[in-house]
């Protein structure tokens, strides 16, 4: 077979491809696979091409909100005496010390330890830095109308984490608040 004629077999394919996955009742062709044999984008092709839609929201947040985690952990530790926690707000730190009991009792799940940083939620996150603003990041981010970007994102955050799709519009707009915070605070 020639190169043009190989090209054309191609871009045919590709073609019928993109037209076959564009329609709802047909899996997107990512597999979602609950065994070895059993893929549920078979059964449920219209709900696994959400989920597929969707992962890359939650991807987005996954990272972001980790990234902010660690920012404030690392911020509020650096050259003082005391620790990261004890500049926490008191009310965070007992909604934090409850989501600790309540993983306590959760011994039969494969959850592992982790630390009290990693029981911060995503608003707690924002509310320490809120808190901590003058003393610890007002130098670092130097704009609170970043933290409340990031605060006006949470409503679609909470969408996503709880199985539900958001537009690209939407989506677009997580991707501009994520872009805004590391042209500012790069890690």
């Amino acid at each position: 077979m020639d190169d043009a004629r190989l090209a054309l077999y191609l871009m045919l394919g590709q073609t019928a491809s993109k037209t076959t996955f564009s329609i709802p009742e047909i899996s997107d062709g990512k597999p979602l696979m609950i065994s070895d044999s059993y893929d549920l984008s078979t059964s449920l092709p219209e709900t696994v091409r959400s989920a597929n839609q969707a992962s890359e929201g939650y991807k987005l947040f996954f990272v972001f909100e980790n990234y902010l985690r660690d920012f404030v952990v690392e911020t509020l530790s650096k050259n003082s005496s005391e620790t990261w926690w004890d500049k926490l707000p008191a009310d965070v730190q007992q909604e934090i010390d409850k989501h600790e009991e309540n993983e306590g009792t959760k011994v039969w799940m494969a959850i592992g330890s982790r630390d009290k940083s990693a029981l911060m939620t995503y608003p707690q996150i924002l509310r320490v830095i809120d808190f901590c603003w003058k003393d610890y990041f007002q130098e670092l981010i130097r704009d609170k109308a970043l933290v409340q970007e990031a605060r006006m994102v949470s409503h679609l955050r909470n969408t996503i984490c709880h199985m539900t799709p958001i537009s690209m519009e939407e989506m677009d707009r997580v991707k501009l608040v994520i872009r805004d915070w590391f042209r500012v605070v790069s890690p």
